[in-house]
Formats: C-alpha cells, sequence, structure tokens
C-alpha cells in the first residue's frame, strides 16, 4: 500500500480488498469487479466521478489462461488498484511501487511495467523470427519448422489481442476524459491526463510493432515455400539428369539384346569390348555435356 499527503495511491491484492474494512472508493471498485468479472472485460467506463478500468493478459498459448488480470479506480485525488492475478509478478517486480511517488509516478510505474514487458517479448520474437529467415535462406530447412511458424503465428495472435485490448482501454480513458472536459469536471488533473495521452501513442506503436511481425510470418512461411519449391526441384532435376544419362545405356542394351544372326557384332572377337566402350563413352558424354549446361 502507498501513500502520499496529495494524492492517495494504493495497490493491493483481491484477497486483502475482501478483508479489510473498505472505504467508499474501494467498496465501489470491488463491486464492480464483482460485476463486470474483469477476468472476461476488458475495458473502461464512468463510474460515479471515477473512471473504473480492468486489463488481463495472457503469457502462452492458451486462449484462457492469463498470468496478468487487474482493476482500477481513478480520479484527481486517487488511485487504487486490485491486483486479481499476477504470476509472473509483471506489477510487483516494478521498484518504483514501493517508493512513496506521487501519482504521476505511480501510474507511470503500473503501465510502463505492462508496456516494458510487451516489448521484451516483441524483441525476443523478432529476433527468433530473424534467425528463423537467415537458417531457411541459408537452405537449412527442417522438418518442425512449419509447426514453429504457427506456433509462433498463435502467440503473435494472442498478444495483438491483448495490446489492442489494453490500447482501447487507454484510448477509453483519454477519450471519456475529453468528454468530461468539455462538460466540466474533468476526472483527471492535467498531469494524468497528459501521461495517458503520451501512453497511447507508445502502446499504439507496440501494437503496430506486433502486427508488422505478424505479417512478417506470413513471409517467412512464403520463403519456407520457395526454399521447399526449391529443393523439390532440385532433386527433381537431380534425378531427371541421371535418368538422362543412362537412358542411352538402355537404349544399346536393347539394341544389341536382339538376337538376329545377321548382327555383324555377334561372332565379331571384340563385341563385347567395343558394346563396353561405348556405353561409357555416352555416360562420359552426356556428364560433361549436361555439367557444361549446369544442369547438376
Amino acid at each position: 500500500m502507498q501513500e502520499n499527503k496529495e494524492t492517495s495511491v494504493r495497490i493491493m491484492e483481491w484477497k486483502e480488498l475482501q478483508e479489510k474494512e473498505r472505504s467508499r472508493m474501494e467498496d465501489l471498485l470491488m463491486q464492480s469487479v464483482r460485476r463486470l468479472e474483469p477476468a472476461y472485460w476488458v475495458g473502461v467506463k464512468l463510474q460515479d466521478d471515477c473512471l473504473y478500468g480492468a486489463f488481463c493478459f495472457h503469457e502462452n498459448l492458451e486462449a484462457k489462461k492469463r498470468v496478468m488480470s487487474a482493476a482500477f479506480l481513478l480520479n484527481t485525488q486517487e488511485f487504487l488498484m486490485v491486483v486479481l492475478k499476477d504470476e509472473k509478478k509483471v506489477l510487483y517486480n516494478c521498484p518504483r511501487l514501493t517508493g512513496n511517488g506521487g501519482m504521476e509516478e505511480t501510474l507511470e510505474a503500473v503501465f510502463e511495467s505492462v508496456l516494458k514487458r510487451g516489448q521484451q517479448k516483441v524483441e525476443e520474437m523478432e529476433r527468433y523470427l530473424i534467425d528463423m529467415e537467415q537458417e531457411i535462406v541459408g537452405g537449412k530447412i527442417h522438418r518442425n519448422r512449419n509447426s514453429s511458424i504457427f506456433e509462433c503465428k498463435r502467440l503473435l495472435t494472442v498478444w495483438k489481442n491483448d495490446y489492442v485490448q489494453f490500447l482501447n482501454m487507454i484510448e477509453g480513458i483519454n477519450g471519456l476524459e475529453e468528454k468530461k472536459k468539455d462538460g466540466q469536471g474533468a476526472v483527471l488533473n492535467e498531469e494524468s491526463a497528459c501521461y495517458f495521452r503520451v501512453y497511447e501513442n507508445k502502446l499504439k506503436h507496440l501494437t503496430e510493432e506486433t502486427q508488422f511481425l505478424y505479417e512478417e510470418l506470413v513471409h517467412i512461411r512464403e520463403a519456407l515455400d520457395a526454399a521447399l519449391s526449391y529443393e523439390q526441384n532440385r532433386i527433381m532435376k537431380l534425378f531427371t539428369t541421371v535418368t538422362t544419362i543412362f537412358m542411352p545405356l538402355s537404349l544399346i542394351a536393347g539394341w544389341y539384346g536382339m538376337n538376329f544372326e545377321g548382327m555383324p557384332e555377334l561372332h565379331w572377337r571384340y563385341g563385347y569390348i567395343f558394346v563396353s566402350v561405348l556405353s561409357v563413352m555416352v555416360v562420359v558424354a552426356c556428364f560433361w555435356f549436361f555439367k557444361r549446361k549446369k544442369l547438376f
């Protein structure tokens, strides 16, 4: 729990909120959590004179498994957040949450920690995709490459949906604040409102990077298909060349396999040697021709 003389900043767990004697803000937050169920709902709405928001994030490919979910109430005087789930300790590992900073410092600590986590995951995925594409271009094609691409696609889809939902929440905060400001009685002070506008731009950039990686994955899949087609064509060309080289030998064997008594080479002393030398010469000539044409 954190407090400040000018602004009240409090972060607590769901169990703590249930067991303590609650203030009006805390009771309002608890009722909102129970009614809107942040495990399934992500967004922001006006709640009396406060902004109520809820967000959650995934960490793996299971669409129903979330490693972090939280809800908060925010107005000009107080920021109250309840952490419902935080398996990776994304929020609690932020050192600025343990200090006595004001509301703007706490907002930055909470939301920037989420943004930083997302940026790290995107950067790791970007390096992984670059290495994958480099291996494909270099001719290293593994049997499980298609499976790896599909898993990356699923993971990026989950991340993209999370960031888009989180961006919608931040845009909702800014939109509701502008609407309130036009009708007087703004919920946020000027510093907090300015921070959310800046944070919206950062989150848009992260969402665009995730979308870019998703599109890059499509190009990698196309590069893999092209590499597989090239490898298959190379193998077929090799087989065709070998078959073409030995095709004249089949003609020679068929020609001299006919048992006609009038065949001159049939009773010739050097007939066998002649056919053997002829076969070798034909193979060497075909090999030289195809090598010169760079067919293998």
